[in-house]
């Protein structure tokens, strides 16, 4: 009993370790990053990261895009650039725009856009 505490209390201190925490709040414990897929991008002037995260054996494909500048995004502006990113990395069938999936930090410097195909 003692061992199974111990083992508890060591996992639960390394899941608090600021390194072991998720970058962002929005993206969810259950989505996988899809690590081939980031890109450093510039559109009208501004610079972007972005990467794909998707939920296994399910067909949305969340797009994580943050500003460089950290100053506020419009979803608007950046659907037509991410669904050109996501379109040769892993699309076999047309791309769905997926409103309903997007998300957004509290200043706006990172949106979570959702797509599906």
């Amino acid at each position: 009993m003692k061992g199974i505490i111990t083992t508890t209390l060591v996992a639960a201190s390394l899941l608090a370790l600021p390194g072991m925490a998720a970058q962002s709040n929005l993206i969810e414990r259950s989505w996988v990053k899809v690590d081939e897929n980031h890109a450093e991008l510039e559109h009208a002037g501004r610079g972007y990261a972005l990467d794909t995260y998707i939920v296994m054996f399910q067909q949305p494909y969340y797009i994580h895009v943050r500003s460089k500048d950290k100053q506020p995004l419009e979803a608007a502006e950046l659907v037509e650039m991410a669904s050109e990113y996501i379109k040769p990395r892993g699309c076999t069938q047309p791309l769905e725009r997926r409103s309903d999936l997007d998300r957004s930090s509290a200043d706006n410097s990172e949106l979570v856009l959702g797509f599906q195909c």
